[in-house]
């Protein structure tokens, strides 16, 4: 590991602040950074999805495999489950069968032991690579060994908005009471054990929300039935405004977009610091956003968070007049020079690209003053045949059978090695 880390991974020879047991958000000259339990600075270098596993469906799909494991196996039947699937239409509101490559590879590859195998050596890779963060999505059994500092998600769900669109769902009618009741309870069933955890970075709330433009929420609410919470809310708001009208303008609709993202943010700040007060509440990772919505998203946010799929963010900015830390949850890239069919969201020609890639993202991203941190996703390739929703991405870190791509590996050690003096401004 880079010898210029402290057990957190924060900048051991750099200026100290005030430790308050749990990381925390902090602007310091024209930068922002988080400080470490030890109140050090930090600089977020991590990876998504660390674990053992590549799952898909093989649900009617017997012949395109060799060597598919029998479901009832004694080795392999826990590598097996049902669940929904969306990457083809025969598997609509149907419960498939799963089979899950990654961990049955680890198992032949490490024996009965290997979840405590490929654990430990998740840890000892990440520090080795430079890395000091687990990110979302990542095992619980891993990231509660402690070793290594990791972000929290929840995907509370709740009550949809009827009227409204979305990529991964619709979106939730945060006027419903039930909504509350959801946060609250994906935190509680979701997040185990993350309460309290020095370790824990912050917790994720949502992920890729399809907010719409700046008047879509209105026009979704208004779309609704009118029993809906929110629908009812909205015709309210707009009886006070136009006690002789029934028409929304659009500054009526951007209005109910405002009102609507504060809404939804206070529920799921306050819910956040109800649940575990002592950890940050990261944001919803955007991906499809309006200004309205991360201007509430500002106000109530300790970091706020984008998944940013581009080729840097040196230039990325917030909403004029804004100043808040941001992380980012989600970028990559992918080759087919070796091994799959998909590159997924940004595409390289051949594996040392990639390594380019990476070198040029994160030295962009140290180079934004407001970026406090940014996370590969994932760490395993998906699956060839792909996951629940088809995505078969060549994106990961170590490949499907546990095996790390030195061209990728290279990039992040020379990254981290420089990770801190270069957010410094001493490398330049």
């Amino acid at each position: 590991a880079p010898a210029d880390r402290d057990r957190w991974g924060g900048w051991k020879n750099g200026p100290r602040f005030k430790a308050t047991g749990f990381f925390y958000p902090l602007k310091r000259s024209t930068r922002w950074w988080l400080v470490d339990p030890e109140g050090r600075l930090f600089w977020s270098q991590g990876v998504t999805c660390v674990g053992m596993g590549a799952a898909g469906p093989v649900e009617g799909r017997a012949r395109w495999y060799r060597g598919l494991p029998r479901e009832d196996e004694p080795a392999f039947k826990e590598f097996f489950w049902r669940g929904g699937a969306r990457s083809d239409d025969r598997y609509k509101d149907k419960q498939v069968l799963y089979f899950d490559w990654g961990a049955a590879n680890a198992k032949r590859k490490y024996g009965e032991r290997w979840r405590e195998t490929g654990g430990e050596l998740a840890h000892r890779r990440l520090a080795s690579w430079g890395l000091n963060t687990i990110g979302a999505w990542s095992s619980h059994e891993i990231f509660r060994k402690r070793r290594t500092p990791y972000t929290a998600i929840v995907h509370p769900g709740g009550p949809e908005l009827k009227g409204s669109e979305g990529y991964w769902a619709n979106f939730r009618d945060v006027f419903d009471p039930g909504f509350r009741t959801a946060v609250r309870e994906g935190l509680k069933n979701q997040a185990d054990g993350v309460a309290g955890d020095p370790w824990c970075v912050g917790i994720f709330v949502d992920n890729e929300l399809s907010w719409g433009n700046d008047t879509d929420l209105g026009k979704w609410t208004l779309a609704s039935p009118e029993a809906q919470p929110a629908r009812r809310a909205f015709m309210a708001q707009l009886h006070e405004r136009h006690p002789s009208s029934t028409v929304a303008s659009e500054a009526d609709l951007r209005a109910w977009t405002a009102r609507t993202a504060e809404e939804y943010f206070t529920i799921c700040r306050d819910e956040v610091r109800r649940f575990a007060p002592k950890q940050m509440y990261l944001g919803c990772r955007f991906a499809w956003v309006n200004d309205e919505v991360v201007r509430a998203a500002a106000r109530f946010c300790d970091v706020v968070s984008y998944n940013l799929y581009r080729r840097a963010v040196a230039d990325f900015t917030l909403p004029a007049g804004l100043d808040k830390p941001v992380i980012i949850g989600e970028f990559h890239a992918g080759a087919l020079d070796r091994g799959m069919f998909h590159t997924g969201l940004q595409a390289v020609a051949t594996q040392s690209e990639r390594g380019e890639f990476y070198r040029t993202y994160v030295r962009s991203a140290l180079d934004n003053p407001a970026l406090v941190g940014c996370h590969w996703f994932q760490y395993e390739d998906e699956a060839t045949t792909g996951r629940f929703d088809g995505e078969n991405y060549q994106i990961g870190v170590v490949d499907a059978c546990d095996t790390p791509y030195p061209e990728t590996v290279a990039a992040l050690r020379d990254v981290g090695a420089e990770l801190y003096r270069r957010r410094s401004g001493s490398l330049r």
